[in-house]
């Protein structure tokens, strides 16, 4: 009895032994990895401006029928995406917008945009609103499209406004927000 229990100590020994070994090689294997390091991720930009120096193109007051005021203004867009570009603006006052005939033209100038706003040398390329300060555009999906524009577009633009000889416009006033937004495409 001793050498048949000595011989299934034995085979139990060996057959562990065999696991061990055998799951040894299941786990070896071969294998081998590669990475891709370094990778950033940077947003572009969308970035306009212009050279009024935030201050107003207008400021009329006393008008009389007939009387008319042309500024120019520059923007000029430095972001880094393609964006398109709208012009549309925000009017308030007390009714006299219906009467305030605006003309806005975009161009260009030879050189430097004179001092003061003044619109001394411009050209024009287009003629984007003629109607009333009222039937200007107020928002961005109405605004005037001014196409797509790049690093480095700039253009000038040269805003007329005439009072109309009509004598409900008395007294009346409006102010009015020009804004040109851009948005990436």
């Amino acid at each position: 009895m001793k050498t048949t229990r000595a011989k299934l100590i034995t085979s139990a020994v060996i057959l562990a032994l065999l696991g061990v070994v055998a799951s040894g090689t299941v786990h070896s294997a071969f294998s081998t990895t590669t990475s891709n390091a370094g990778n950033s991720y940077g947003a572009g930009t969308v970035a306009l401006s212009d050279n009024d120096s935030g201050s107003a193109l207008f400021s009329m007051s006393n008008l009389k029928p007939g009387d008319t005021l042309t500024k120019c203004i520059k923007v000029d867009y430095t972001g880094s995406l393609t964006s398109a570009v709208k012009l549309y603006g925000t009017t308030g006052g007390t009714g006299l917008d219906q009467y305030l005939d605006v003309v806005v033209r975009r161009g260009s100038f030879p050189g430097a945009p004179p001092a003061s706003n003044a619109c001394t040398g411009f050209s024009s390329s287009a003629t984007i609103h003629n109607g009333t300060l009222t039937a200007f555009p107020d928002s961005y999906a109405a605004g005037l499209s001014e196409g797509s524009w790049t690093n480095g577009t700039s253009n000038v633009y040269e805003i007329t406004v005439t009072l109309q000889d009509n004598n409900s416009a008395q007294g009346l006033t409006a102010t009015q927000t020009f804004t040109w937004e851009a948005r990436s495409s």
